[in-house]
């Protein structure tokens, strides 16, 4: 896998701290020596993944995943290996040989683009105020936006012209510039063209705050209003929240976010203080953002219009309640507290109607926007306002069991069993009905909904290894001595689990080699996950000496149990010789004698005798039968 040297991986290593990387991307929590919190890989409730501070390596004991830090960046950005170690070395301040004139491998174009889109950032925030830059500027003091946000921001302007990015961009080769969405290739005739023209750019960037797309602003008659990036190798729209890098520490830090649909409302937030408010990208948010952030924290608060907040509440409950990987489990522990507690959840928030967050937070303030927020409710309980409301005071029997059906369904896709519990409540009170019924029927179509996980791109599950490899591999990867005792005696061969065997194979070949620094030396993603599952889950190591001598003994006693097999298969052939009237030599069955007694001295039990038993008989020829002693 490496194509680098191990003291250049070593360096860069040393040089990223690996919590601080996986921190980025999950909400993770001091457990004992490691750090916990939910794997960014798979789906689930009840946080798995471990991430060892000390050794730089992380673990999901959920889906099997694991590795150091490059085998992080490479599954959350898809990079090639080279591409994650250039990444992770510019970050450590580690010069690689390319940049000292080497080249560059395994670059799979991704890398140029994240060059493209910092070149194109740059270009466009140094015109926005240049001279050229006024009327955008001037846009910018109208809506009340500070230049000192703007410029946190990266906020840019695209001149007008046609060809002004590609211009600015020279080094760069017009193929990379269209993939990277910055030119549009003309329909009827060879060429391309600048994609933003006279527009305010708003920068999106990925959670490592690099640049993956721009969101243009008109100030015309151009439509449309709001001109974004295409979908290129670096950016999916459903994916990405506008400002989610800025934000994230204060998400982190308060456990809830805010989010809102445009960017100025994003802008105005963070600037009245509200910094832990992302943008859903123009788009109405979906599941996959709310993933993101529930890595952050445990509340999204959205915000709605007083007018349209039950119709656009349920229609944001059809489309993000959905049956969650692996089925749902409510319950009750015996303590008391309920099972499947601590799923994000969705709150909405009411502004006057005619209002966004820009315009109420320019009228009212700070003040008047953190009354709106402690007033958010459960975006469910809109849901069911609007569910419940469709029936009318004068329904029918069917209208009303309809109703009844549609809010047990919702309750049914509800992840966190206390707040299902707490709306059931709420929703049987507006229905009429005892919350009890309500709850077992939600129950019973909660368990019809449930669906196998399916888990794409990670780990394929394989079979645990025996204790005995498990327990070997992890000493020879702590004690520099085990290795030199332990490795003439063991072949790799009779190692049953193909990870733990390829782990011994790799000791062999470079034994010098930190238990970390094995990882780039595997060939295999079993091995690597093996490798990290036996770090993470690393147990102190007492009486070094005695363990190691008690691995010695076994592994010895097994190497002459397969000598002795060996051994007892001679013996039995010279045995069916001497039955077979075939003269035996002397030499050999002395030889194979004198082996069985040192074994078997060795490892205990009778020793086989090669000796002939001659039995008295009428014909003088010759032994009637070969017994062993016993």
């Amino acid at each position: 896998m490496a194509s680098y040297s191990p003291a250049t991986l070593d360096d860069i290593r040393a040089g990223v701290d690996v919590v601080d990387l996986v921190g980025r991307f999950v909400n993770l929590r001091k457990a004992g020596q490691n750090y916990k919190g939910l794997c960014p890989f798979h789906a689930e409730k009840t946080p798995s993944f471990m991430v060892n501070p000390k050794k730089g390596i992380f673990h999901c004991f959920g889906c099997g995943v694991g590795g150091d830090v490059f085998g992080f960046l490479m599954r959350q950005d898809r990079l090639s290996f080279p591409e994650a170690v250039r990444v992770l070395a510019k970050q450590a301040g580690v010069a690689l040989p390319e940049d000292r004139g080497g080249a560059a491998a395994g670059d799979s174009g991704r890398e140029e683009l994240y060059r493209v889109m910092e070149a194109a950032a740059a270009f466009y925030v140094e015109r926005l105020w240049a001279a050229d830059g006024e009327r955008a500027r001037e846009y910018l003091d109208k809506r009340g936006i500070d230049p000192d946000v703007a410029k946190r921001f990266g906020l840019g302007w695209a001149p007008e012209g046609w060809e002004t990015i590609r211009g600015a961009l020279k080094p760069f080769g017009e193929d990379a510039l269209v993939a990277a969405g910055l030119l549009v290739t003309r329909d009827n005739k060879p060429g391309t063209y600048d994609r933003f023209r006279g527009r305010l750019l708003f920068a999106i960037r990925d959670l490592q705050g690099r640049v993956v797309a721009f969101g243009g602003r008109g100030f015309g008659d151009e439509q449309p209003k709001y001109l974004n990036s295409p979908e290129t190798p670096l950016y999916s729209k459903g994916n990405l929240l506008y400002a989610a890098d800025l934000a994230r520490e204060t998400i982190r830090e308060k456990n809830r976010a805010l989010i809102v649909e445009g960017y100025v409302d994003c802008l105005m937030a963070h600037q009245h203080g509200f910094t832990e408010t992302v943008a859903a990208l123009g788009t109405a948010f979906t599941a996959a953002q709310l993933r993101v952030l529930e890595r952050y924290c445990g509340e999204v608060i959205t915000f709605f219009d007083a007018d349209a907040a039950g119709q656009k509440a349920a229609e944001r409950a059809e489309e993000l309640l959905k049956p969650s990987e692996g089925g749902l489990a409510w319950g009750v522990n015996r303590a008391g507290a309920f099972n499947g507690a601590g799923s994000l959840r969705v709150k909405v928030a009411l502004l006057p109607a005619g209002h966004d967050p820009d315009t109420f937070l320019r009228a009212e303030g700070a003040a008047g926007f953190t009354e709106r927020i402690a007033g958010a409710r459960s975006l469910l309980s809109y849901a069911f306002d609007r569910t419940i409301g469709e029936t009318g005071a004068g329904a029918g029997p069917s209208a009303r069991r309809n109703s009844f059906e549609r809010v047990a369904l919702m309750l049914a896709k509800v992840a966190d069993a206390e707040e299902a519990a707490a709306l059931s409540r709420e929703a049987a009170l507006k229905l009429g009905v005892d919350a009890t019924q309500l709850w077992i029927e939600a129950q019973r179509l909660q368990a019809s909904l449930r669906r196998p996980a399916t888990v794409a791109g990670i780990a394929t599950a394989t079979p645990a290894p025996p204790i005995f490899e498990r327990d070997l591999v992890a000493l020879l990867l702590a004690s520099r001595d085990a290795r030199g005792a332990l490795l003439p005696l063991l072949d790799p061969a009779e190692i049953v689990h193909a990870g733990m065997r390829e782990i011994v194979e790799t000791i062999a070949r470079v034994p010098d080699a930190e238990a970390p620094a094995l990882m780039s030396e595997l060939g295999t993603d079993g091995a690597r996950h093996a490798l990290s599952a036996l770090i993470v889950d690393e147990r102190p190591l007492s009486e070094e000496t005695v363990v190691i001598q008690q691995f010695r003994r076994r592994l010895e006693r097994t190497r002459l149990s397969g000598r002795l097999r060996s051994v007892s298969q001679g013996v039995a052939e010279v045995q069916q010789k001497a039955s077979s009237a075939v003269p035996m030599d002397a030499t050999i069955v002395a030889e194979l004698q004198q082996q069985g007694a040192v074994l078997h001295e060795l490892v205990g039990g009778p020793v086989p005798s090669l000796t002939p038993a001659v039995e008295s008989s009428p014909d003088p020829a010759g032994p009637q039968g070969v017994h062993t002693h016993e």
